[in-house]
């Protein structure tokens, strides 16, 4: 007996439906465009960032090193045992919390030193980069509470570019690989750069909507801050007239408007990032030329170099082709280079033959996951940044009222990936601080301890506040922070108390002094002199 089973009728497989073919052709037309201008980058223009970088990482470095004993030992003005005890941030890592005399702080100087040289020539530039942005994120978190926005933008371009291989071009790296690289870079990490620019000129130029910016007194009002004036300064400001102030001041505020359309605009990149370049490296010019401000003015002009478009690369290559006498240099720079590298190899060899052994099946397989484990960290680090600009921008807050989750808030702190952009916004002020010390030593003389070494220029302003104190941008953040963190009361009392230690004469031993926030108003546009000096007493010793 044989069993008959139903026949299935076949059943064709569900068809999609397919995608137009013009729907098709401008998505893959946007994602093209999409990559192009947000997402990718001449590894040149990445090489010369690089450069740039490590260059303003030296010069801050170098800057903080001659002031070294003031603010990164224990007989400075923050003494490690201020910070742990008081500290002003909850989330905090830094080493130099450990060091208390000048020797071992200058060994964490040194080996910062090394590695953005490392980083500067591109020797081991993928380990130089990380360690790079651990020695900036540490010599800045020991100061974090005086850190002004040139420290912030410059932690920010060490932190992205990380993501980026900035050693693939005009490094030893490049010169020992003898290959040819590639001919661009794609990555998150370009679109986080590009975005933290934009965003930076975005939120200072939103803010700006006080009096001061909307009738034109800015500038008049930046010149006549006398902690910030530079000697030009001075020299302008004496000369100022309302109408050249309004000039200035909607001139800035314009730049500043369109450098966020120019750097993220997607079409004709090749222009609107040239004419970005030379808005940032004019705007900030103008500021270093007036004010003193840090690391902020080299710092911002060092993320330029990231947006040269490869066709600017390849059209000073040609140039530099056609000169005879520079391509013999080159080549004879290139032989040297590889002689260099010869004999260094030799060196560390001893004589002995380096082979270098395959990786293993376990080694190979976490090697490829790298690229995709490095973007994943970008886009965490992304949203990171993101949060904490929603949430530390007021602007943001009209659209929505974000705040950031406690976690979120401790990884911006260790990061030091504060996104606050409002620099003389919503106004410029016009209220003048400096902090005077009246110390009367032992042999009856008063003294100034705090302005002969903050502003050697003006040892003894008193009640007013001499015209361009000009001082270090550490000395001016402190001055604006002591009035307000009282913690730091204490170690200024003993800092001054140690006044004979730096002068080294017996009789400048303090027996009493007093210490005044010292403030004054701007003038009024047309005027030249300040008005309303004032003095609020903040410290005094013997306490009564």
């Amino acid at each position: 007996m044989h069993s008959t089973l139903p026949v299935r009728a076949a059943v064709a497989p569900a068809t999609l439906p397919r995608p137009h073919p013009l729907a098709a052709r401008v998505a893959r037309q946007v994602r093209a465009r999409f990559v192009a201008a947000y997402l990718t980058i001449d590894p040149r223009s990445l090489a010369a960032g690089r450069i740039s970088l490590a260059s303003v990482l030296l010069l801050d470095l170098i800057k903080r090193w001659v002031q070294i004993g003031s603010w990164y030992t224990n007989d400075g003005l923050v003494p490690n045992h201020t910070q742990l005890w008081r500290p002003p941030f909850a989330h905090v890592i830094t080493p130099f919390n450990m060091l208390s005399y000048t020797y071992e702080a200058t060994i964490g100087f040194a080996i910062c030193a090394v590695v953005y040289a490392a980083l500067l020539f591109g020797v081991r530039t993928r380990l130089a980069q990380v360690a790079s942005l651990a020695c900036v994120l540490s010599l800045h978190g020991r100061l974090l509470i005086f850190d002004n926005g040139g420290d912030v933008v410059l932690g920010l371009l060490a932190i992205w570019t990380v993501f980026l291989p900035t050693g693939r071009r005009f490094s030893v790296d490049a010169l020992v690989a003898r290959g040819a690289p590639r001919p661009r870079v794609v990555s998150l990490g370009v679109l986080a750069l590009t975005c933290q620019l934009a965003f930076i000129y975005f939120f200072n130029a939103v803010h700006k909507n006080g009096a001061t910016w909307r009738e034109g007194t800015a500038v008049h009002y930046v010149l006549h801050l006398d902690r910030l004036a530079t000697p030009l300064a001075l020299w302008l400001r004496a000369r100022m007239t309302p109408g050249l102030s309004r000039v200035m001041s909607w001139s800035a505020l314009g730049v500043e408007w369109s450098l966020p359309w120019l750097l993220v605009c997607p079409f004709a990149t090749r222009y609107t990032r040239r004419i970005a370049i030379a808005f940032v490296i004019m705007l900030h010019a103008g500021f270093g030329l007036f004010m003193n401000l840090g690391n902020f003015v080299p710092a911002m002009i060092a993320y330029t170099p990231n947006f040269l478009h490869g066709d600017d690369w390849d059209a000073l290559e040609r140039w530099w082709r056609r000169g005879a006498a520079r391509v013999r240099w080159s080549r004879g720079f290139v032989a040297r280079a590889d002689a260099l590298v010869f004999r260094a190899r030799r060196w560390f060899s001893l004589g002995r033959t380096i082979r270098r052994a395959p990786p293993g099946l376990a080694i190979s397989a976490v090697l490829r996951r790298v690229p995709v484990l490095r973007e994943a960290t970008c886009a965490l680090f992304i949203f990171v940044a993101a949060n904490q600009l929603l949430d530390e921008n007021w602007m943001a807050h009209s659209v929505w009222d974000h705040h950031n989750a406690p976690p979120v808030a401790a990884a911006v702190t260790y990061l030091n990936l504060f996104q606050g952009w409002s620099m003389f916004a919503p106004d410029v002020s016009k209220t003048d601080l400096n902090i005077a010390v009246d110390a009367v030593t032992a042999d009856g003389r008063h003294v100034d301890p705090w302005n002969e070494w903050a502003n050697p220029k003006y040892p003894m302003p008193g009640a007013s506040i001499p015209p361009g104190m000009g001082p270090s941008w550490l000395f001016y953040q402190y001055v604006t922070r002591l009035p307000w963190y009282p913690q730091y009361n204490q170690a200024f009392l003993e800092w001054v108390q140690r006044y004979p230690e730096r002068t080294g004469r017996k009789e400048d031993a303090i027996v009493s002094f007093k210490v005044y926030k010292v403030e004054d108003d701007s003038p009024e546009p047309g005027k030249t002199e300040p008005t309303n000096p004032r003095a609020t007493l903040l410290i005094e010793y013997p306490s009564h």
